[in-house]
């Protein structure tokens, strides 16, 4: 994006040589104004899961106040508009913009702290301060007199998501909360930081903000860059590993960037996996699809004629429709001579996301599959995503990524909710102790199953 000057204030943070910019009240609200009508022009799904957005983001641009507003502060309500649509496929912004380019350019000192999410609250994942005063494990209980349920609840209103799924925006805070407490809680130069440590004990420490340069230099001098066990090498596409009683079937994305790179026909690809399997005679499958984001759609309707063994009489397989009105069928495939006979088990978390998602849902619709894991990011009725229509807003030149298709699918008798992601079957849940031990429960659920 090109640089751009607004008419503002400049307001100097000498420690953290940041130009704190302000649009003009009247600037901010005709883009605001602009965002809320392209929303309602460009998500056709918008009447279906959110007919309030209408009255909602209305709201929310009441709230602005003065004559000015700092950029901020702009950018938080244009994050809160986007998410009111409750719709996970938005991009707002990137790196290069006005708002997010002092991160990587180092001109914002943020929080030198990584996180882990649980359902009992914000750890520690690692320190990367000047002052090495926190632990690996330590529960932040507050930051600078704020606590961190409160922090959490503020968070989750400015990151996008299906419906009234939690999983996918914890996630998404959980991977970007340093720079999320920047942009959308506060920018102080340190922070107060009250926790509790693995025993009990509750103290304080005050650490510095820091440039991204400054926290990079950190990590490599106290901690020891890891990587996943379950990863997928970025060498291949997927990952097939064959055992005694069971196989697993790794699927870490279906980006169109990884699909270019390795040169994948999903036809092609799941015709050789089936057929394999069927060869071997493999009683048991586990599919991994956590942290799977989605991608190309075909990955996900191109298994189903491989796992197609409850008999429905659906008319379709799924539908979409454009932001024009234009619809198309996707027809019910036929079973294939390869079809998976065995039992398939399905690991899934709060990433499991848009066509990964999608995947999911056949493998529980059609594969008479156990899903295992937490509740998924993308909503089991259908969602909005495809191409997105950019939207510039006029006054900040900031980039806005509309979701422009409607992709919805029959009506389940799986799963009867409404705004919510997929249920899993067997609900997993992490204690920060299974974070930090980086156990696998859910592989180790479907082992147990498989076993009895």
């Amino acid at each position: 994006m090109k640089s751009f000057y607004v008419s503002c204030a400049i307001l100097i943070f000498s420690h953290c040589s940041i130009f704190a910019q302000f649009l003009q009240k009247d600037e901010a609200l005709e883009d605001l104004e602009m965002l809320r009508e392209s929303i309602k022009t460009y998500n056709p799904a918008l009447p279906h899961y959110h007919p309030e957005f209408d009255s909602l983001s209305t709201v929310e641009i009441q709230s602005v106040e003065g004559d000015s507003v700092l950029l901020f502060d702009y950018f938080t309500a244009v994050s809160r508009i986007c998410a009111l649509s409750n719709e996970g496929h938005f991009s707002i912004g990137n790196w290069s913009d006005t708002i997010h380019a002092g991160i990587p350019e180092n001109r914002y000192a943020y929080l030198p702290v990584e996180v882990l999410l649980t359902q009992t609250g914000i750890y520690v994942a690692g320190d990367y301060s000047n002052e090495q005063s926190l632990n690996r494990g330590n529960k932040i209980l507050s930051i600078n007199g704020k606590s961190t349920r409160d922090i959490l609840l503020s968070l989750r209103k400015v990151v996008p998501s299906d419906g009234h799924i939690l999983t996918y925006a914890d996630r998404s805070i959980e991977t970007g909360f340093p720079w999320l407490y920047y942009f959308h809680i506060e920018r102080p130069e340190t922070f107060e930081i009250e926790y509790q440590n693995r025993n009990g004990v509750r103290d304080s420490t005050r650490i510095s903000a820091l440039l991204k340069s400054e926290q990079s230099v950190n990590y490599k001098k106290y901690l020891k860059q890891k990587e996943s066990l379950s990863a997928v090498s970025d060498a291949s596409f997927y990952e097939l590993n064959y055992f005694d009683e069971y196989a697993v079937l790794k699927l870490p994305s279906f980006d169109w960037r990884r699909v270019e790179k390795h040169d994948v026909k999903a036809k092609k690809m799941y015709k050789k996996l089936f057929k394999e399997l069927a060869e071997r005679d493999v009683r048991n499958l586990i599919i991994d699809l956590r942290d799977n984001t989605g991608g190309r759609n075909e990955f996900a309707d191109r298994m189903v004629p491989y796992i197609l063994r409850i008999d429905k009489d659906d008319p379709f397989l799924k539908k979409t429709i454009s932001w024009e009105g234009k619809e198309k069928t996707y027809k019910m495939p036929k079973a294939s001579k390869f079809l998976f006979e065995g039992k398939l088990f399905v690991l899934v978390n709060g990433k499991t996301y848009s066509a990964g998602n999608t995947l999911a849902r056949y493998l529980k619709e059609y594969g008479d599959a156990i899903i295992i894991g937490e509740e998924t990011g993308t909503r089991y009725e259908g969602f909005a995503a495809g191409s997105k229509q950019a939207v510039t807003l006029p006054n900040s030149e900031l980039v806005i990524g509309i979701p422009r298709y409607h992709i919805f699918f029959p009506k389940s008798d799986a799963q009867s909710t409404k705004n919510r992601g997929l249920m899993p079957d067997v609900k997993i849940d992490y204690g920060i102790e299974d974070r930090l031990a980086e156990r696998d429960l859910e592989k180790e659920k479907a082992m147990t199953l498989i076993n009895k």
